[in-house]
């Protein structure tokens, strides 16, 4: 294989790797799957036919699959990362009215920076028709946020 067949898959690579890295876009993993596993079976095929392309075929498919599995272990610690930051505010929540018997009307005021946790995690706190909620929007599904009804002390999926 020519250097810059390696060149293309490795800026085509990159491109998705740039798409399915930043937060949120975890779903473009889950579009792109079928494509990979269509270029596994159709790669693995040319080779078996086509020895002397095994070399240049089992490369590129190395990348892909470095790719996906690069991309897909981001998005999944940022998954865990982001349930257990929402799984502290909810306790600092619940610290606040177990301390003061109500709900406090925002996170400034049970103690945390409401504005870092909101950038920095994407996890957000209100009080919608008087119940308390915390929630954050899934990785993997578009349009789908997490909430925690404290009252009801659970976690559900909410789909918009």
């Amino acid at each position: 294989m020519r250097p810059v067949d390696y060149l293309k898959t490795l800026a085509a690579a990159g491109v998705v790797l740039a798409v399915t890295l930043p937060r949120g876009t975890g779903f473009v993993l889950l579009l792109l799957l079928p494509l990979l596993l269509l270029t596994l079976i159709y790669q693995g095929v040319r080779m078996l036919r086509q020895p002397q392309e095994r070399r240049a075929r089992a490369t590129r498919l190395a990348i892909w699959c470095l790719v996906f599995a690069l991309a897909g272990s981001v998005q999944s610690y940022r998954a865990a990362a982001t349930r257990s930051h929402a799984e502290q505010v909810v306790q600092t929540v619940l610290a606040y009215q177990k301390r003061t018997g109500a709900y406090p009307s925002s996170l400034t005021e049970a103690g945390l920076d409401q504005d870092l946790v909101r950038r920095r995690w994407r996890v957000g706190y209100l009080v919608r028709d008087g119940q308390p909620l915390v929630s954050y929007p899934a990785p993997f599904m578009p349009l789908t946020v997490y909430e925690y009804d404290l009252a009801a002390g659970g976690w559900r999926r909410n789909a918009h």
